[in-house]
């Protein structure tokens, strides 16, 4: 009985063996594998497209002309993530090489949430306050801001963290911002004014009359004048009596008629 309990554990001890000694010579050869193909899907999370697969492959050919030419154990996942974040459109990458050698890209496209027109240049802003160049392949259908606008932003001060808090760009983004988190606010408007004076106003995308909100402070406040306005001033009088409503003063609502 003992020698065959150890003729059993001898046994057991033997196929982990060979399951590890098969497990590493099958990592081994797959590791040595030649690279067959390339493969990218990008997730734009029901936005307009901005970059195509296609443009993400001839990325990556520039950047790694021979990458047909590797093996699996050659190829650097961190280095082609990182190529591919390059681009001003992606958010993230992901890279995994399949059993057949296959390259597998997962990337996550940038949302973006206000189109800004300054000095005559165009750019975005995404959900995260980054700068997004102007796209040769869509104009995405976001809140425009036009204006004096002061202050600058790109994709190297992206980059290197610079500071823009201070301007005129971070409170576009912060108003950009408060209206997509209000869905009841979100449909109203379709431009975002900077006044030369520094006031901000906002045109409603029904009606012919601008909204000046001032500054950021006391965006509730200001937004329930408005609503109150809408819902029992304009009610009875109409859209088209008054061409400026004017929110910035606390505890009132100055209406402009034409």
């Amino acid at each position: 009985m003992k020698i065959n309990r150890k003729y059993s554990i001898a046994l057991k001890f033997i196929s982990i063996i060979l399951v590890v000694v098969c497990i590493v010579y099958a990592n081994i050869s797959r590791g040595k594998a030649e690279i067959n193909g390339l493969n990218i899907d990008i997730e734009y999370n029901g936005n307009d497209t901005l970059v195509t697969a296609t443009a993400l492959k001839n990325i990556m050919a520039s950047k790694i002309p021979d990458i047909n030419t590797f093996t699996i154990n050659d190829i650097d996942r961190k280095k082609i993530e990182d190529i591919i974040k390059q681009n001003p459109y992606i958010e993230s990458s992901n890279v995994s090489v399949s059993i057949k050698g296959t390259i597998q890209i997962n990337a996550v496209q940038r949302t973006p949430i206000v189109r800004i027109i300054q000095n005559s240049k165009q750019f975005y802003l995404d959900n995260n306050g980054k700068y997004i160049p102007a796209s040769r392949i869509n104009n995405p259908n976001v809140i425009i801001a036009s204006g004096y606008i002061i202050g600058t932003i790109n994709d190297e001060m992206n980059k290197k963290n610079i500071d823009t808090t201070e301007n005129d760009i971070s409170r576009i983004y912060k108003l950009a911002t408060y209206l997509i988190e209000h869905k009841d606010l979100k449909p109203l408007f379709d431009h975002i004014y900077i006044c030369q004076n520094g006031d901000i106003e906002l045109v409603p995308k029904v009606g012919n009359h601008t909204i000046v909100i001032g500054d950021l402070n006391n965006l509730d406040e200001k937004f329930e004048n408005l609503f109150a306005i809408y819902n029992k001033g304009f009610s009875n009088i109409g859209w088209d009596s008054y061409k400026k409503i004017n929110l910035k003063f606390k505890n009132q609502v100055v209406c402009t008629k034409k």
